[in-house]
């Protein structure tokens, strides 16, 4: 928990404790033993349990988590300041759930913390976090031959490869079979939209009827496309360069689907924008310093969205609105670009190591100073206790106990935290990690955003350039982001009050 100490005679923070198990691995530590050694943390550390969520998988491939859901939205109420977990993978199952769900936590003013990885404050944790969260890839890349060889083996047999597409879900025998009650939504949206229907016309309609995401989130424009450009409904299976018609059972036919894909190539030039922006609390004015926030408007060209400066709506900054299209493409695209540079890559890594070293040396000697100090507290409380057998009881003797007390439970809880094990990353495993966004071109939303959250530590803008500032403490790394080009600036209306 880091810095978190209680006062002496200080309330109790309340936190709740979360709990998974999947049933197919059973080495996985118990349901029981996580909120065992998560209530030995939370008493430790002056935290009072006031809930526990538990989800116990009741098949190795059930991806609903009912106690998960229960606890978001409860947090929504605001009763308690703490989810507890016992590690950072009983959270989520991946980076993108993790994301989503702290931030969704993060609104509501609860923060997520675990019970035997230490996780430091400030950038090098969140990103020690960040590969935490996705140490999976660095295991498949030291496994690579084998675990490619599997892939190959699966994806010539059309037989599932890691996510299933909406629509389908995975057979006993391991191959693609239609989930009817998502088959008929992917039927619904393909017929409606080589009808002609408008593509925002269709997603208020689901969203009103709340049909859900295989995720049980809303639908949003790109989930939208991702479906319509799929050719597993038309019964193409496809996986890396391993392609297979009628490999998949078909949802649409061929007419169907060529219909909607037309109607999708005609409609590449309308902008329809989703409400999620990638720099949310990390991007400021480079003029006044103030926050930048997301927002839309509608012009004679369409529907805009853009980041604009606090100052600037309150008349006190004359920094113009940046699109939203433009800043998120060009930082990320020159952020990745410096990950070319082997300089910078160990630069971050030695960052990394320094930080892990910190750690481990604090861990090392803070117990036992902490343990002195101890001593030393229970020794002058074994004086009083002795003074007050003898008779001597005063109010001053009373307040000195009282405070003898505190203390000794606020250095148990610290001996307790400075024991917490930091988890460790070696600098092979960090590395492989790192480059694997190298050559990445058009990223889908999810990496768009784990390399966001993982890389930059904060986005600057002014009219003409940005400066995305790395994740990382010491000296500060910036990578420079051109925004003007010479193809021309201001709105699509002629408002000046735009950056291109």
């Amino acid at each position: 928990m880091g810095s978190q100490e209680m006062t002496p005679g200080a309330e109790p923070l309340d936190c709740v404790i979360y709990a998974r198990y999947s049933s197919h691995n059973q080495r996985e530590v118990s349901i029981e033993q996580q909120v065992k050694e998560c209530e030995d943390y939370a008493r430790y550390n002056g935290l009072r349990v006031v809930k526990v969520y538990a989800d116990r998988a009741l098949t190795g491939t059930s991806d609903k988590r009912p106690q998960f859901q229960k606890m978001l939205k409860d947090a929504e109420r605001g009763r308690w300041a703490y989810v507890l977990c016992w590690k950072v993978d009983r959270f989520a199952r991946n980076r993108y759930d993790s994301a989503t769900y702290k931030y969704r936590l993060k609104r509501n003013g609860v923060r997520v913390i675990y019970a035997k990885e230490s996780i430091p404050d400030g950038p090098e944790g969140i990103l020690l976090e960040s590969i935490l969260e996705g140490s999976a890839e660095y295991y498949s890349a030291n496994l690579a031959q084998n675990v490619k060889r599997g892939l190959r083996f699966n994806a010539e047999a059309c037989l599932s490869n890691g996510r299933i597409p909406y629509g389908y879900r995975k057979g006993a025998d391991g191959h693609f079979e239609i989930l009817e009650s998502e088959a008929a939504v992917v039927r619904e949206i393909f017929e409606r939209s080589a009808a002609g229907e408008q593509y925002a016309r269709i997603l208020e309609d689901l969203k009103a009827r709340g049909v859900p995401t295989r995720r049980g989130g809303q639908w949003r424009p790109c989930t939208l496309r991702v479906i319509l450009l799929n050719e597993v409904y038309k019964g193409v299976y496809h996986f890396g360069d391993v392609r297979v018609e009628g490999g998949v059972p078909r949802i649409v036919d061929d007419e169907l689907w060529e219909g909607a894909h037309k109607r999708l190539e005609a409609a590449k030039g309308t902008r329809v924008y989703s409400a999620t922006y990638l720099f949310t609390g990390k991007i400021r004015c480079g003029l006044c310093g103030e926050p930048m926030t997301g927002k839309t408007g509608t012009g004679r060209s369409g529907t805009y969205a853009y980041y604009i400066c606090k100052g600037q709506r309150e008349k006190r900054c004359n920094k113009k609105a940046v699109r939203q299209e433009l800043l998120e493409g060009r930082v990320v695209s020159c952020v990745l670009d410096a990950l070319n540079d082997d300089g910078l890559v160990n630069w971050i890594a030695d960052a990394v190591d320094e930080m892990q070293k910190r750690e481990v040396e604090k861990s090392r000697v803070a117990p036992d100073a902490l343990k002195a100090e101890l001593a030393g507290v229970k020794k002058s409380i074994k004086g009083i206790m002795a003074a007050i057998e003898a008779g001597v009881f005063t109010a001053s003797t009373k307040g000195r106990l009282l405070e003898l007390e505190g203390e000794q439970e606020r250095l148990e809880a610290a001996i307790a935290d400075a024991s917490i094990p930091v988890p460790s990353i070696d600098r092979e495993a960090f590395v492989c990690w790192l480059t694997r966004f190298r050559g990445v071109s058009n990223l889908d939303e999810e990496t768009r955003r784990e390399a966001v959250n993982a890389l930059v530590w904060q986005v600057r803008v002014w009219d003409d350039h940005a400066e995305a500032v790395l994740n990382y403490a010491g000296s500060e790394e910036i990578v420079h982001v051109p925004l003007l080009d010479g193809s021309g600036g201001g709105s699509p209306d002629g408002d000046k009050g735009w950056a291109s």
